[in-house]
């Protein structure tokens, strides 16, 4: 299982994380764009950590992610400093080669709202694809489109 969270690490620090600033403020577009961004960093980061142990506490700029298991509870953690995350996520690792992670966080910071995360992560050999979506605020948006979209803004 350790090795499965090294590949999931590497697929979410693939998956997002491209330039948000060309996007109008406000728009629903940079919004997701923002929230997927601080989202993959918080998941990396505490990946990271399961690798170490079933239970540990990964800390932010504020607040922390909680890991128990495949319970993932986010408390008051700001990896910016401006988009805080409370809630729990779950990561069904004992499910691989498809980890289904769910759950419903709630933003407050320079985002407003809650995130529903309902995505699988599937690991094929070397290949490793994101599918599932993330709703923000009750708008729906497909995993593997903001994946494509983050390699592809750089």
């Amino acid at each position: 299982m350790k090795k499965l969270a090294v590949l999931l690490a590497g697929v979410l620090l693939a998956g997002c994380g491209g330039d948000d600033k060309d996007l109008p403020t406000g728009s629903a577009q940079a919004d997701i764009a923002v929230v997927s961004r601080v989202m993959v960093g918080a998941m990396r980061e505490a990946l990271v950590a399961a690798l170490l142990s079933d239970t540990a506490s990964v800390p932010g700029t504020r607040g922390s992610v909680e890991i128990q298991g495949s319970n993932w509870n986010f408390e008051g953690y700001s990896a910016d400093g401006q988009l805080t995350i409370d809630g729990p996520l779950v990561v069904e690792e004992s499910k691989y080669p498809e980890i289904p992670i769910k759950g419903t966080l709630e933003l407050t910071g320079s985002q407003v709202g809650t995130l529903v995360v309902d995505i699988v992560v599937k690991v094929q050999g070397l290949e490793i694809s994101s599918t599932g979506t993330f709703v923000l605020n009750g708008e729906t948006h497909d995993v593997a489109q903001l994946i494509a979209q983050a390699a592809a803004s750089g």
